[in-house]
């Protein structure tokens, strides 16, 4: 148990540190379209939209804020293409 408590630790205090960056907009991105096919929905344009603007209303770090607000603005960008 020490084991699994101390790997535990180090992982929740390497998240916890500076030396942790929140995911690029590629890397959100990602996460979203991959979140949207396993939840068997189609990835539209509107729906990564739609989740991501949920994040943003959920996230607290501005960080990763900043970092949803700049994907938001280049899927604007990039307009619809469904």
């Amino acid at each position: 148990m020490r084991v699994q408590n101390s790997a535990s630790r180090a992982i929740v205090d390497y998240f916890n540190s500076p030396a942790w960056n929140a995911p690029q907009e590629s890397d959100l991105l990602a996460v979203i379209l991959r979140e949207l096919m396993e939840a068997g929905q189609p990835a539209t344009n509107k729906a990564v939209i739609a989740r991501v603007i949920q994040r943003l209303e959920a996230e607290g770090d501005a960080r990763r804020l900043q970092n949803y607000r700049q994907l938001l603005a280049r899927l604007m960008e990039t307009g619809p293409q469904e």
